[in-house]
């Protein structure tokens, strides 16, 4: 029996031509974990609190957090991260996010967010579970008053592919609204623009993520900057039913 914190589950969203391209978060400077601020984090989340009580299994998860409550044009405002200064989205195609809560939402902006969302919910597809560590000393390293302890988080990795016309819709939202998500802060960004920028990625998604990157052959992935006192082991692919989890692990937190 592992003992491990919870339970999350993700999706890693790419251009289907293009697979060096993604769509995901940052975190940015209000997250109240220092060490993950300003590094990259797939979209989805964990299957704790009520809402996730109805949670068969982690495919659910991600559908539940990314189509039904995260991506959305009715977000908070908050104070976005300067992802050009950070070195993200030079490229035309590529825009970095800068808030625009003013920005009027148009039948066409609903119907192409839906049909995002409806992509994201029909064409997932398991990559991986990984067993992803990060240790108190590396968030020590990060914020000398952290009090928090390190944990091991069981995520569940699905990727979901966009064709050149579902692509372009999100890169036109993308573009004009700054941000997707009512949680965090939404980018399109490249493998090179990551390694260039040298951007981490939060929660020791980094391995998988690498993993995601080497999988379409990608040579670059092996540059991919990683987070010191993380890691990330993969221990097979993602279950059909949380239950199934029982008899190998013991969540300290879940529904």
């Amino acid at each position: 029996m592992r003992y491990i914190t919870n339970h999350s589950a993700v999706a890693l969203i790419y251009r289907q031509l293009h697979p060096n391209q993604i769509f995901i978060e940052m975190k940015d400077d209000g997250h109240p974990i220092r060490l993950v601020r300003r590094q990259l984090c797939p979209i989805g989340g964990n299957w704790v609190g009520k809402g996730a009580a109805r949670d068969k299994n982690p495919r659910a998860t991600v559908c539940r957090e990314v189509v039904m409550e995260e991506l959305s044009f009715d977000h908070p405002s908050r104070d976005p991260i300067e992802l050009m200064e950070l070195g993200h989205s030079k490229d035309a195609e590529l825009m970095a996010p800068t808030k625009r809560l003013d920005t009027e939402v148009t039948p066409e902006d609903k119907a192409d967010l839906d049909t995002i969302k409806a992509v994201i919910q029909n064409e997932l597809k398991p990559f991986g579970d990984f067993l992803d560590t990060v240790t108190k000393e590396a968030m020590d390293n990060a914020d000398p008053a952290n009090k928090r302890e390190g944990f091991t988080v069981l995520s569940s990795y699905f990727t979901v592919g966009f064709d050149e016309e579902v692509w372009a819709k999100l890169v036109r939202l993308q573009t004009k609204f700054g941000n997707l998500s009512n949680e965090s802060v939404t980018l399109i960004t490249s493998l090179e623009e990551i390694i260039e920028a040298g951007t981490k990625t939060a929660f020791g998604h980094d391995g998988p993520l690498q993993a995601f990157f080497a999988s379409h052959g990608l040579p670059l992935a092996a540059q991919l900057p990683m987070v010191p006192g993380t890691s990330s082991t993969f221990i097979g692919v993602p279950r059909s039913r949380y239950a199934d989890y029982a008899a190998d692990f013991m969540a300290t937190k879940k529904p």
